[in-house]
């Protein structure tokens, strides 16, 4: 007998800082996959009116931050505001485009399949516009992740995942910019999730903004991943 899916207690969360046009149109096709589905976005205190042009019709929930608190942080409070409104799992999409909608359904029937904590989204990095040094930043960090938790991780910074929002891994992190992501694999899998991945189309903008700085991030992350063996 076919499995039901009960799609209701599935939500998507958005974090967002100055995402010009392309959160509404994020909206409308992530809309155009799901009329129902709840959409929470978290406006990391942008600057620009991005956030305000979103039609009310839409039906998403927003929570604001006066100030910048970093990607972390926004995905903390998407996920408690998630939590609130009894939603079991969060589909995380950042709001520049790079993680196409239509690949929303397969993240939730693979993690209905597989029974899984963490269903991470994989891009492939070669002949699609993204430059070298963010190429060799993907695999280093991915390489050096999948030897912290002894399990083949192939891209750790893609922030494209379904997670279930029980993890207790939300509690145990305290990095509140990009590192969150990586922090959140170490802990969660070290721990003992369970994860599957999906392989998502790879959309890079090479006129896009970009919030992180290679050099500083770099830093953060090498930092993050040192410390990482204090924690087990």
């Amino acid at each position: 007998m076919k499995k039901i899916i009960d799609y209701q207690k599935y939500c998507v969360v958005i974090p967002a800082y100055n995402p010009g046009k392309t959160i509404s149109k994020l909206i409308q096709a992530i809309r155009a996959v799901d009329r129902y589905i709840q959409i929470i976005v978290v406006d990391d205190g942008s600057t620009d009116d991005s956030i305000s042009s979103i039609p009310a019709e839409q039906s998403v929930l927003i929570h604001s931050y006066v100030t910048n608190m970093g990607k972390g942080a926004a995905i903390k409070t998407g996920v408690r505001c998630a939590r609130e409104r009894g939603f079991r799992y969060g589909l995380f999409l950042d709001a520049d485009m790079q993680h196409d909608p239509a690949r929303i359904l397969e993240f939730i029937k693979r993690r209905e399949v597989n029974r899984t904590d963490l269903v991470l989204g994989i891009r492939s990095f070669f002949k699609t516009g993204m430059p070298f040094h963010r190429i060799l930043s993907n695999s280093i960090t991915s390489f050096l992740i999948s030897l912290r938790v002894g399990q083949r991780i192939h891209d750790s910074q893609c922030g494209y995942r379904l997670v279930d929002l029980n993890n207790a891994a939300f509690e145990q992190c305290h990095d509140q910019g990009f590192q969150f992501e990586s922090e959140f694999l170490i802990k969660s899998i070290y721990t003992g999730a369970n994860y599957c991945e999906v392989v998502v189309p790879t959309i890079y903008h090479q006129s896009g903004f970009s919030s992180i700085s290679n050099l500083l991030d770099t830093f953060r992350f090498i930092r993050m991943f040192l410390t990482s063996f204090k924690w087990f």
